[in-house]
């Protein structure tokens, strides 16, 4: 004798928007899990890339200031240029805010430093470092151009160097001294608000 027959029970309308809204919901916490999640992760990104731009543009800093030689040039035109001249109040042509001649320590076993004639320019908002092979340049004679840093308000420069007193002087210029500085702090100012100082010895002032 066969058992009583069973009718199956599908999902009725108020059972399936109740799941609907529980899923929208869900999918909502998640979407928004996931954007919180992207954005720092962005945000995490454009802080490392920040760091390491700075530091990059620090390092090099260091390198050009601490191994500065008294060595003049001739620029293209066969004028005089000092070893070190730099300036914040008045930026050098092409929105130069300093150069110099500077030595490049060979690598260990090489025996052979490489001196170098280095600028640094802020234009549009970027920090470039541009570098002659050549000291005493011709019309052909072109440096080599690298951004180190985007998004940058200002960089500053002051000047320390001791008197016949020795007694410790600041200047935000140097144009045209036979010497070198004694040595040189860096005030960059980025578009975010923040401030970075950092003082630099030079080897040769």
């Amino acid at each position: 004798m066969m058992g009583p027959f069973r009718i199956s029970r599908g999902f009725t309308l108020l059972e399936m928007i109740v799941s609907i809204a529980i899923f929208a919901i869900i999918a909502a916490i998640s979407y928004s899990a996931l954007n919180n999640f992207l954005d720092a992760r962005a945000h995490i990104n454009t802080e490392n890339e920040r760091t390491r731009a700075l530091q990059t543009m620090f390092v090099l800093l260091e390198q050009d200031l601490r191994y500065a030689v008294d060595r003049s040039v001739r620029d293209e035109y066969g004028d005089f240029e000092p070893a070190f001249v730099g300036s914040t109040d008045q930026p050098l042509a092409e929105g130069e805010r300093l150069r110099l001649t500077t030595v490049r320590p060979a690598p260990v076993g090489a025996g052979v430093h490489q001196v170098t004639r280095v600028a640094w320019r802020l234009n549009d908002g970027a920090l470039y470092r541009v570098a002659w092979r050549v000291l005493d340049r011709d019309i052909d004679s072109e440096g080599y151009q690298r951004r180190v840093m985007a998004d940058i308000d200002d960089i500053g420069f002051r000047y320390f160097s001791y008197n016949a007193d020795h007694e410790l002087e600041t200047d935000s210029e140097w144009l045209g001294d036979t010497r070198l500085p004694a040595g040189v702090e860096v005030t960059i100012l980025p578009r975010d608000g923040a401030q970075y100082r950092r003082i630099f010895q030079v080897a040769g002032g």
